[in-house]
């Protein structure tokens, strides 16, 4: 994981397009090393800036990435690499754990004589990069083909022929800044922008695109400018008859175990010691955790956390990042509080004899928080199915003061995104992974792109009403499609800015690729039958394959809790 700053310019023109302001929110992404690597190449300035979050590997691996080395004094290169990824196998293969993606993937481009596309696509896993192929003069720059990494790009500066692209918007200049889009890899031939004159202003329209292709395209049929998706169209095919009622001991059920734990395997095993937070002690409360979850008690999450305790070592703690606003709506003499954290470590049940919440006096405005609801019943639900692990309840509470000052920070973050739901999941997002008073874990596993695969939104089961099975179908495949657009890059711009990295296990390239491929009655209640009979016949139609695989793993308050949206309550500011 890593922030990507590159910057172009005539060699002749000494002005500087991105702020100091840029900079420091590009090193924040990587506290662990920052470096520049600039080169002059037919005219044209290029400086690549990447600061690196170290995740992978035996050592903190600096980038830029470059061939030969260079430096201020010797400002020639043939090949540099900023890349902001994880990538989890290559041609198939996983990655051993004293390996580097990042070192791996470099050598791969360095020798694909200029085949970048090739390369690329031989990838699993999440990222962003900008690639300077310096035989053939060309700046390649993308995202994956589902977007989970934030790239966009800065608009020329009139008059000054020069251009940006970063992880993220310049804070003072946001209005020119646009997301790259997760349709392909594009490239820029250097050559010709050097032919123009200082000045001149450069048109992006000469940018060329590498486009993503669905695989329904014959291999003989496909243009030498494209490249296959590596996942199959979203299966269409409806049932002729009604199909029986998913179980707990449905293949769809068991499949979606196998899959989402090897997900996960991927995503918390092998991290390296070098990226443990250093806390004293290593016992007890001050045992330093590796992974965290962003945790609303939810269905997703909370089968994360259960999936995550079914591959972790039992002494390893696993932190579960609950937070929770404070009210709009209080009394005129309420009492205003500082943003705490309280690490509730309790083995005390929290909640009634009916699973009703019990208020705390000292977070009582925070405790009518639905979230804060539904994470200690779930919280406590993992204590009694996995009594034998460290749950680390992370109760994060945030003033309505705390909101106010951070807002402008996180609209900045959240740019080209601008809504007002954008804004509400992003201070969400932006207060769970801001590091804690004890130790933080740099690793968050979040849920995200389960509702899209298990039919899992409200308007899942109002297309369902209005037009049948069809009607749902055809609202997957939309969401499937703008998941990117809509929640990734903005995702990353959010969470990466505390030095910490969101992964997402239902967003695996093998999970995805099979369970796409499911009809839709495999992987939800709706439309199906239902013999009533049983007690897991009255779980929710959404996400149902989910819902089923909770109950089958003890979970049983998890797989009845209701679908509800990462967001405030109420309006945001």
């Amino acid at each position: 994981m890593c922030g990507i700053l590159f910057q172009f310019a005539h060699a002749g023109n000494d002005s500087n397009p991105s702020s100091d302001n840029l900079v420091r929110d590009v090193a924040r992404r990587g506290p662990d090393s920052l470096q520049t690597v600039e080169i002059t190449a037919d005219s044209c300035r290029l400086s690549f800036t990447a600061s690196v979050l170290s995740l992978r590997g035996a050592s903190v691996v600096p980038q830029p990435l470059s061939s030969p080395s260079t430096s201020r004094a010797h400002q020639t290169a043939e090949y540099v690499l900023c890349w902001n990824g994880e990538a989890w196998r290559f041609d198939g293969r996983e990655f051993a754990p004293d390996e580097n993606d990042a070192e791996l993937i470099f050598q791969e481009l360095s020798s694909c004589q200029g085949r970048v596309q090739d390369v690329l696509n031989r990838i699993e896993g999440p990222f962003a990069f900008v690639f300077y192929d310096g035989p053939n003069n060309r700046l390649w720059f993308g995202r994956d083909w589902l977007g989970r990494r934030s790239l966009l790009i800065r608009k020329p500066v009139p008059g000054t022929s020069s251009f940006a692209i970063c992880s993220i918007a310049d804070p003072d200049d946001l209005p020119q800044w646009g997301e790259v889009e997760a349709d392909g890899f594009y490239y820029m031939d250097l050559s010709a922008i050097s032919q123009s004159q200082p000045g001149t202003d450069i048109q992006l329209q000469s940018i060329q695109k590498v486009a993503f292709i669905s695989e329904t395209h014959e291999s003989a049929a496909l243009p030498s400018s494209c490249m296959k998706l590596p996942i199959p169209q979203l299966c269409k095919t409806i049932p002729k008859d009604v199909p029986p009622a998913l179980t707990p001991d449905s293949l769809p059920v068991s499949r979606l175990y196998n899959l989402l734990r090897d997900s996960v395997r991927l995503r918390v095993q092998n991290i390296p010691l070098h990226s443990i937070p250093s806390v004293p002690g290593h016992d007890g409360i001050l045992r330093p955790s590796k992974v965290g979850i962003l945790f609303s008690g939810g269905l997703d999450c909370s089968m994360l956390a259960k999936i995550a305790h079914d591959i972790l070592p039992t002494n390893e703690p696993i932190e579960l990042l609950n937070v929770a606003f404070e009210r709009r709506r209080l009394p005129t003499k309420a009492p205003r509080h500082k943003k705490k954290v309280i690490l509730n470590t309790s083995e005390e049940p929290t909640g009634g004899p009916g699973g009703e919440p019990i208020f705390h006096p000292d977070d009582d405005i925070y405790a009518a928080c639905p979230d804060r609801q539904t994470g200690r019943r779930s919280w406590r639900e993992l204590q009694t199915v996995c009594p034998d692990r460290d749950w680390r309840f992370r109760e994060i509470n945030v003033p309505y003061e705390e909101v106010v000052a951070h807002r402008h920070k996180v609209v900045a973050l959240l740019y080209p995104h601008d809504t007002e739901m954008d804004l509400s999941i992003g201070l969400a997002f932006y207060f769970a992974s801001q590091p804690l008073e004890l130790d933080s874990p740099k690793i968050l596993l979040s849920g995200l792109g389960a509702d899209e695969l298990f039919a899992g939104y409200a308007r899942h089961g109002t297309a369902f009403n209005r037009g049948g099975l069809r009607a749902l179908v055809d609202e997957l495949d939309l969401d499937l499609a703008r998941l990117g657009k809509r929640n990734l890059g903005r995702d990353d711009r959010i969470i990466v800015n505390w030095g910490r990295e969101a992964r997402f296990p239902f967003l695996d390239e093998r999970l995805l690729r099979e369970v796409v491929t499911w009809p839709v009655t495999d992987k939800c209640g709706f439309g199906s039958a239902s013999s009533a009979t049983e007690a897991w016949d009255g779980l929710d139609n959404e996400k149902k394959a989910l819902r089923l695989l909770a109950w089958k793993l003890g979970m049983r308050n998890v797989a009845g809790e209701k679908k509800r949206a990462v967001r405030y309550a109420r309006r945001p500011i």
